[in-house]
């Protein structure tokens, strides 16, 4: 089997994953085939241009979200995939912003291209138990509202982060100085691990993602507490969260 790549996000050049809706169930769920990986892929950034901005948009923050899940999780030890983690962070926000002021900039979306490979190529989970609690949680929003992916994820990760940041200070704070630059002189740990999460939050805005659930049509007649209670419970973050927990998160966003 082999694939050409349309469209920078998903990484299903490099995976056999897939996410699948049950419509009456109102269950999304995502499973890892190895065998379904492909054998080839074609990957030409030209072919990218015509997929609408705010999908190249929503596509490259889900390829960002893809290595924050990863990023986020022990071990805490020096370790080469963290670091490994940190160049496609920093690239995927420099060229999302280029891509965005000229969507055929080859270069750009030639990065965005290969930074999506490189977050769901497996090379950084290695040694990493992975937090993929946002992801879990995005698939039963979509699976009762049907938002788009990329950009449920924008208006979930700032708020879930800001819930656990403190039972992994120490990667938080690298986060913010590392990916976005923030300096660390004369700040205490917390004061610069919550600057990173509200550069994430800043830079969310200034690619025109959402910022609320009302944005992606989600208001007090979603059943909120049933896609809440519906979420898998992901083991192997800083901070597992209950189903009760996650009602609030999503509460939050409103």
């Amino acid at each position: 089997m082999g694939v050409i790549v349309t469209a920078a996000g998903s990484g299903s050049e490099c995976s056999g994953r897939a996410a699948i809706t049950n419509e009456v169930l109102k269950v999304k769920i995502g499973r890892d085939y190895p065998k379904c990986n492909p054998k080839f892929a074609l990957m030409d950034p030209v072919y990218t241009f015509s997929v609408p901005g705010f999908q190249m948009v929503s596509g490259g923050f889900n390829t960002l979200s893809h290595i924050m899940e990863i990023y986020f999780s022990g071990p805490d030890e020096d370790n080469v995939s963290d670091d490994m983690a940190e160049a496609p962070m920093r690239n995927v926000i420099r060229n999302l912003r280029a891509a965005i002021r000229n969507p055929e900039n080859y270069t750009a979306r030639s990065n965005l291209m290969w930074d999506g490979a490189m977050a769901e190529n497996r090379i950084i989970r290695l040694g990493k138990r992975t937090d993929f609690q946002c992801r879990q949680m995005e698939h039963q929003l979509g699976a009762y509202t049907d938002c788009n992916h990329g950009a449920g994820m924008a208006v979930l990760q700032p708020v879930c982060y800001r819930h656990i940041y403190k039972a992994g200070l120490g990667k938080f704070r690298r986060f913010a100085v590392e990916v976005w630059g923030i300096s660390p002189e004369g700040k205490p740990d917390e004061e610069i691990a919550c600057a990173g999460i509200n550069a994430l939050e800043d830079f969310i805005r200034e690619i025109g993602l959402p910022a609320s659930l009302r944005e992606l049509g989600v208001d007090e007649n979603t059943d909120l507490k049933a896609a809440a209670d519906s979420c898998v419970i992901v083991l192997g973050g800083y901070r597992s969260l209950t189903h009760e927990e996650i009602f609030g998160i999503f509460r939050e966003c409103l």
